[in-house]
């Protein structure tokens, strides 16, 4: 403790021993402040309006979620209807979801403009295949 110093830190350190730094208003020193609680302004959570919390805008669709909960009616009876399943079964299998990945990726590239987007899209959409394809490997 430093001279004078009534309070310190007392995080645990890497090294496993408490931190002796003094501490801020909330009981922990600058290092050791605890999260940030983030941007409170609506605008500077997410750039797109329709985005949950702060998930950056889909771009290319190569990282987005895919889950039954997330599909649309339409690509839900779709798929229901590829598969043969009843109106209360759903489809878990992750091969299967690439196969919805892929179809939105496709439909994205086919509304873009942008030559650029465009073509992010579609470099976005062989690496997909690729992964794809040592998911076939691994299984044989």
């Amino acid at each position: 403790m430093m001279r004078g110093q009534t309070t310190i830190c007392g995080a645990i350190t890497r090294k496993g021993t408490s931190c002796r730094n003094i501490p801020m208003k909330n009981g922990r020193c600058r290092m050791h402040g605890g999260k940030s609680t983030g941007p409170k302004d609506r605008k500077k959570l997410c750039r797109n309006q329709n985005a949950a919390g702060n998930k950056a805008r889909v771009t290319t669709g190569e990282y987005e979620t895919i889950a039954w909960e997330t599909l649309t009616a339409q690509e839900q009876n779709k798929l229901r209807q590829h598969y043969g399943l009843q109106p209360h079964q759903r489809i878990n299998n992750p091969y299967v979801m690439e196969d919805v990945r892929i179809a939105r990726m496709l439909q994205r590239s086919r509304e873009e403009t942008e030559d650029i987007r465009w073509i992010q899209i579609e470099e976005a959409l062989t690496r997909i295949q690729g992964k794809r394809c040592k998911q076939i490997c691994s299984m044989l």
